[in-house]
């Protein structure tokens, strides 16, 4: 797959990703510690894909960034599946449920890994953006607090590895 079109697909699902959190800004806006998780997970999203377009335009246009295509058709139905939900949902719960889902996706995954492949052409740390899932985890946390669903509460603490504070 050329890295200037895996790069186009994954600016696209940034953008839908995004798109998903502010309607989740929108439905849960009475809730200000859930509507300020879901503003600044959309706020990063669209960031993601404002750094992603920097790079595609830095990239070779016939760099390759090898066999990923099964995995970005994947994650395109992965976040397709999401969008379709999530006009559905309406408590936080199936909010936070959701964005579980798109969080433990490849999307930060394979950015990280196009991002890294052009190292060379990019500043010290470019890829640094979509390395881990820590700053929305933590995030989800807390909008998680506001929820009464244990099962719930323990995936989004197990996302962030246990180390959850409070």
């Amino acid at each position: 797959m050329k890295t200037a079109d895996a790069l186009s697909l994954l600016i696209a699902l940034k953008e839908r990703v995004a798109r998903v959190y502010f309607s989740f800004f929108r439905a849960f806006r009475a809730d200000p510690a859930a509507a300020t998780c879901w503003w600044d997970l959309a706020r990063d999203e669209y960031g993601h894909a404002g750094l992603l377009r920097m790079v595609r335009d830095l990239a070779a246009p016939d760099s390759d960034c090898g066999e990923i295509g099964a995995r970005m058709w994947s994650l395109v139905e992965t976040v397709e599946r999401c969008e379709r939900q999530a006009v559905e949902v309406t408590s936080l719960a199936g909010a936070l449920e959701l964005a579980l889902r798109l969080e433990s996706s490849e999307l930060g995954a394979l950015s990280y890994r196009i991002v890294q492949s052009l190292g060379a052409d990019l500043p010290e740390g470019a890829a640094r953006s979509f390395s881990g899932v820590d700053a929305h985890a933590r995030r989800l946390a807390a909008a998680a607090d506001g929820i009464s669903d244990r099962k719930l509460r323990q995936r989004v603490d197990d996302m962030l590895g246990g180390s959850r504070d409070g």
